[in-house]
């Protein structure tokens, strides 16, 4: 069986869409939730990847920045209370002592807990999870 021109040309471009479709797929980067929660007696550590840290690479790897926010019981349900109350609003903004809570106008979805110039997002299924270690 020989093959045309016309059907060379067919075979690129399907091999050309392929192409686009595995590199979009590669390229896409997962925000899966940035933070875990764990309760030593009654406090509790969240420890997060800083989500406004610049992104580098040291060998082809990303580096990821962390740190934690460390809180009482009593803080950390009012960090709950918080993050519901924020996600309410299109702009807010609450200070505490250890941490403050931001809702920018340009993001629907997700409030940033900040603590030290670093932060992590949270979205209202975060609540679930937050929830789950008390």
């Amino acid at each position: 069986m020989k093959l045309t021109n016309k059907d060379m040309d067919a075979i690129g471009k399907v091999l050309l869409v392929i192409f686009c479709f595995l590199m979009l797929m590669f390229s896409i980067e997962s925000n899966a939730q940035s933070f875990s929660v764990n309760k030593v007696d009654k406090t509790y550590i969240i420890n997060f990847i800083d989500e406004f840290d610049d992104t580098y690479y040291i060998n082809g790897d990303k580096v990821l920045v962390r740190s934690n926010l460390t809180l009482s019981e009593k803080e950390y349900k009012q960090l709950i209370k918080d993050i519901k109350k924020t996600l309410k609003f299109n702009e807010y903004e609450i200070d505490r002592d250890n941490y403050a809570v931001i809702k920018f106008g340009w993001v629907n979805d997700s409030v940033w807990v900040y603590k030290n110039e670093r932060a992590f997002s949270a979205v209202k299924s975060d609540i679930e999870y937050l929830n789950s270690k008390l």
